[in-house]
C-alpha cells in the first residue's frame, strides 16, 4: 500500500535584496498545490517579509520566474519570522512536535520531497539568523532512515557551495537521493533580473527547475529527467562547474508524480 506524500518548502533567507528565494518557494508551492497535495502534508518555511516590504510598490504580492502571476497569494506560511530557524528545520523534517506548528508525520511507507533555496557557505546553509551545518542535517536523515521513518527521499539544495553539506556523505544510503546546485567551491548566479522592481527573481538553476515543473508530465517524467535538463543548461553555461549528486536512490526510476502528485 502505498504511502502519503509530504513536502517541505524552506527560503533561507530574509530582506528585498533575497527576493529570489521567497520567490522560489512560491512559486514552487503553486506548482505542488497544482498537483493537488494536500496541504496537511506541505510545510513552508520562509520569513515572509517580501510581500509587504516598503521596497514592494504592490503589497501583497510576489512575482517568480513563471510571469506575472502573484504566486504569494494563496501560499500556506507555516514557519515565519523568528521561526525560520534550523532547529525548526529540523524538528519538522524528523516529526518532533516540540514546535507546536505542523510538522512532517512520516512512516515507512510515505516519500518525503525537500526544497531549500537560500545563502550557503563552505559548511552551512544560512537561516535569517542561524546556520544550519552539515553534521547537524546529515544526522537527522540518518536518525530518519535508522527509525525507518521515509520510504524515500528527495533534497534539493539550491545555494552557494551546497555540496559541502553533503561531501562523503550517504554514499551507502539507498533510500535518499540529493542535488545540489553548486559543487564544493561554486556559487550560485542570480537571474531573471526585474529591472521595475530591481531584484532578481530566482538564480539558474531553480528558474530552470520550476519551468520544468510547470511543464513536465509527472506521470511520465522521472527526477532524472528534471536533474539532466538542468544539467545540460547549467554546464553549458557555466562550464567549470555543474549540480552535484549524494545518495545512492536511483533517480531514473522514480517519477515526479510519486512525490510531487496526489
Amino acid at each position: 500500500m502505498s504511502g502519503k506524500k509530504w513536502v517541505l518548502l524552506v527560503a533561507g533567507s530574509k530582506g528585498w535584496k533575497n527576493y529570489k528565494h521567497q520567490a522560489n518557494v512560491c512559486c514552487h508551492y503553486q506548482l505542488i498545490k497544482r498537483q493537488e497535495i494536500p496541504d496537511d502534508q506541505i510545510v513552508t518555511m520562509m520569513y515572509d517579509d517580501i510581500a509587504d516590504n516598503q521596497n514592494n510598490h504592490h503589497k501583497q504580492r510576489i512575482l517568480s520566474v513563471l510571469g506575472n502571476e502573484n504566486v504569494y497569494k494563496g501560499v500556506l506560511k507555516d514557519y515565519t519570522g523568528k521561526d525560520v530557524t534550523p532547529q525548526n528545520f529540523l524538528n519538522v523534517l524528523q516529526g518532533n512536535e516540540c514546535t507546536n506548528k505542523k510538522v512532517i508525520d512520516s512512516c515507512k511507507d510515505d516519500n518525503l520531497y525537500i526544497y531549500m533555496t537560500g545563502l550557503g557557505t563552505e559548511s552551512t546553509f544560512e537561516f535569517p539568523e542561524e546556520s544550519l551545518h552539515a553534521s547537524e542535517f546529515i544526522a537527522a536523515i540518518q536518525n530518519m532512515t535508522d527509525k525507518n521513518k521515509f520510504s524515500k527521499m528527495i533534497i534539493f539544495v539550491d545555494s552557494s557551495y551546497s555540496a559541502n553539506l553533503f561531501k562523503n556523505q550517504l554514499t551507502d544510503n539507498e533510500k535518499v537521493f540529493v542535488l545540489t546546485s553548486c559543487s564544493r567551491g561554486t556559487e550560485i548566479t542570480p537571474t531573471d533580473y526585474n529591472k521595475k522592481i530591481d531584484v532578481f527573481l530566482s538564480d539558474k538553476f531553480s528558474s530552470t527547475w520550476l519551468h520544468f515543473l510547470d511543464q513536465a508530465d509527472y506521470e511520465t517524467q522521472t527526477f532524472d529527467d528534471l536533474s539532466k535538463d538542468k544539467q545540460s543548461k547549467h554546464i553549458e553555461e557555466n562550464p567549470d562547474a555543474c549540480p552535484c549528486f549524494f545518495g545512492k536512490l536511483d533517480a531514473t526510476k522514480h517519477f515526479l508524480n510519486e512525490f510531487l502528485q496526489k
